[in-house]
């Protein structure tokens, strides 16, 4: 996807500056909330298991039901804190008035019986308390399998601090000693939006209308019994492909408030083997061919919404325009097709697909990152705004905040984390597992300056560092790349800039000899990666965070690579150049952080805090 070639209209003379009170007038507007992958354990479930019921945490005299520290750090998302993260990202809402709240997907940590439940409790809770409206749609961790099956885990932390496998049966780990918990299987379609009904899945009568991809789109004749009627799950199932068996499809669109229509869509894609379902986590690059109906449908819907001058707003736990800046390519050609996940960005034509269906404007998440996406046909005729709100279990830890009015402006803003109640409640818990790793000479140990992190913020951050150190940099990067950029000092790669190409392998060469032979090799210096990273996840969060001595540099590197072409034969020189310029991409971005869309005239603003 050639983003410069598409946006050149947009970013030409849209992207402005306006005051830091926003756009939008205060009266006749309606604010929603997105927070996505959540990813919500239970921290102190009930496993009603005979072998374990936790591990004694002394802070609260309760068994905490969590996974290790290890686990967290090679995973791309936290399974213990964003528990309390979830919980202080609801009280901002609470504070702030906001009663819109949307979850597009992976809510829980799997789908399992005791975190769907704790879910529940907490929505239940803030919707009688504070008022809340939630609306939910899924993601790949739930359902993981449409109609459930044993599951289990094998890194809770047991009370010694080694790890204690938990599973729904012995079958799961055969080798190891298993507890049995029924709690950790996995649920299905029916289970969870049985369980989790009253947040969307089903038709309420505090909204307006309500409809399913199954049923006709009768806006004029809506009646909230016959809505209830129509809406068992047995009746929203389509063909999955040749299999001759059906599978639901648990989208809907619901208009909560007058003018607004959400449409939530599931994109969740499932095969069957011949003995069992299997979940994909692509999405719409397969949901385009496997849910054909569902594109169908958005043509209706969006056309009704035209037509009775609703705003529509799609949400689904996936992407719908490509999410690195327009790298993606550059990205897949340097590092490989299979690396960065990058077999979940959305082609062209399916993002085009969507785009001419009718939706203007996708929340999504999936990624963990923030972003803001644009993709505009080659005829200006369709264009769409794909918004990555991030994680609250990963770097960065934020929610995003939509304004609409009657005019076709919205505001979207991203709301930070950084201050979590509990975030420390499990730390000793931790060093006990830090003290058992090292007894036992493990070799995952973990470094535990973690626990020193001030903020919620600092530890995710600290977190990714972690997780860049021990998994991405050994297991998606070329070998030579990464040693370079963590050994060339900005002054060797400012030099380097400025060279011609054979004298510039020449150099990156005998910099690579050296190292290599060197017995006084330094400590590699992850700045440079880090801050790919930042940019990469964060976007204009991320940026914030790199020191100004080094945006400086930066400034001064790419606009000296400006003139500097990389050849075709895979060189060392040439790998540089490709991630530098890849690297330039994600520096200058499209706004994420706080910014207005105008959708008739296809504009979008930075707004200036």
């Amino acid at each position: 996807m050639n983003k410069k070639h598409l946006l050149a209209g947009i970013l030409g003379t849209a992207i402005q500056l306006a005051s830091s009170h926003g756009i939008l007038a205060q009266g006749d507007t309606n604010q929603i909330a997105f927070l996505s992958d959540i990813h919500l354990q239970d921290v102190y479930a009930e496993l009603n298991s005979e072998d374990f019921k936790g591990v004694l945490n002394p802070r609260t005299g309760k068994f905490a039901t969590i996974r290790t520290m290890k686990s967290q750090i090679n995973s791309t998302r936290l399974f213990n804190e964003n528990y309390f993260a979830f919980i202080a990202a609801l009280e901002d809402l609470k504070h702030r008035g906001i009663q819109l709240v949307m979850l597009p997907g992976d809510f829980t940590d799997d789908g399992q019986p005791m975190n769907v439940l704790a879910l529940k409790k907490i929505l239940d809770q803030y919707s009688v308390e504070s008022g809340m409206r939630f609306f939910l749609t899924t993601g790949n961790h739930d359902p993981v399998k449409p109609f459930g099956g044993k599951a289990g885990k094998r890194d809770f932390l047991g009370a010694d601090g080694s790890e204690q496998a938990i599973a729904g049966s012995k079958d799961v780990f055969s080798t190891e000693q298993v507890a049995i918990s029924d709690q950790i299987n996995y649920w299905g379609y029916p289970e969870i939006t049985n369980a989790l009904g009253d947040f969307g899945f089903f038709p309420s009568e505090k909204d307006l209308f309500w409809a399913h991809p199954f049923q006709e789109l009768d806006v004029d004749n809506y009646d909230f019994q016959q809505a209830i009627a129509s809406s068992s799950l047995e009746d929203r199932v389509y063909k999955a492909g040749d299999s001759g068996l059906t599978l639901p499809d648990a989208s809907y669109v619901v208009e909560p408030v007058d003018g607004i229509w959400l449409l939530a869509l599931d994109g969740n894609v499932y095969t069957y083997t011949g003995t069992e379902w299997r979940g994909s986590s692509v999405g719409f690059n397969q949901a385009a061919l496997h849910k054909k109906h569902q594109l169908d449908w958005i043509k209706k819907v969006a056309s009704e919404a035209e037509k009775r001058g609703k705003t529509l707003i799609s949400f689904s736990h996936y992407p719908l325009a490509e999410f690195h800046d327009g790298a993606s390519d550059e990205m897949s050609a340097l590092f490989g097709a299979q690396k960065f996940q990058l077999a979940r960005v959305p082609s062209t034509e399916t993002t085009s697909l969507y785009a001419k269906a009718g939706i203007k404007i996708h929340f999504a998440g999936h990624m963990h990152i923030n972003d803001t996406g644009i993709y505009q046909d080659q005829t200006t005729t369709h264009t769409m705004y794909n918004i990555q709100v991030p994680s609250l279990a990963a770097y960065p830890p934020a929610y995003k905040k939509l304004t609409t009015s009657k005019s076709s402006t919205v505001e979207i803003e991203t709301i930070s984390l950084a201050e979590v109640d509990h975030m420390n409640e499990f730390f000793d818990l931790y060093r006990m597992e830090h003290r058992w790793l090292l007894e036992k000479q493990d070799p995952g140990i973990w470094d535990s300056s973690i626990l020193a992190s001030k903020d919620y913020l600092e530890y995710t951050r600290n977190h990714l560092r972690e997780l860049t150190k021990s998994r991405f940099i050994p297991s998606d990067w070329p070998e030579n790349l990464a040693i370079l950029l963590q050994n060339l000092s900005p002054e060797e790669l400012l030099k380097w800039s400025k060279m011609e190409e054979t004298e510039s392998e020449s150099f990156l060469q005998e910099k690579m000899r050296k190292l290599k032979v060197s017995s006084k090799r330094t400590q590699p210096d992850h700045a440079i990666i880090d801050d790919f990273y930042l940019l990469k996840n964060g976007d204009e969060l991320g940026k914030k965070l790199i020191p100004e001595k080094r945006i400086s540099f930066y400034e001064e590197l790419i606009s000296s690579l400006s003139q500097k072409t990389a050849s075709k034969e895979k060189s060392l020189n040439s790998e540089l150049i490709q991630f530098f310029g890849i690297f330039e991409k994600l520096y200058h971005s499209n706004p994420s952080d706080h910014f207005a869309i105008d959708l008739k005239k296809n504009t979008i603003k930075k707004i200036e805090d």
